[in-house]
């Protein structure tokens, strides 16, 4: 991207056009290009490492055992087995979080099984 943006090639094509050679979208373009002006070479090829995450996780180990513990345990009554909903119903009431998605609870216990 950066060589066919280089003027010192000639004619410079538009970013479209560089985005339609290269396989990327306009705005990969747009920015690959910005990064290069404003950052240097280095900062534009290389992948840049965060300090710190934007947030620190809510669940912690312990925090995954208990729901690990929960899932073992027996369903409540009317229910053959422990669902992902029933399980993020039950953490909330339990105080265990206060807030909680099912897709969090659902890769917490398949990443342990």
């Amino acid at each position: 991207m950066l060589l066919l943006a280089d003027e010192s090639q000639g004619a410079i094509p538009t970013q479209a056009e560089i985005a339609r050679r290269c396989g990327v979208s306009e705005v990969t373009v747009s920015n690959t290009v910005k990064d290069y002006c404003t950052r240097g070479l280095h900062e534009t090829l290389y992948y840049r490492k965060y300090a710190e995450l934007a947030r620190p996780s809510q669940v912690t180990c312990e925090v995954e055992a208990r729901f690990i513990v929960l899932a073992c345990s027996e369903p409540p009554e009317g229910y053959a087995r422990w669902t992902v909903r029933l399980l993020t119903r039950r953490v909330i009431e339990l105080n265990i979080l206060k807030s909680i998605g099912q897709k969090t609870i659902r890769t917490i216990l398949k990443n342990k099984t």
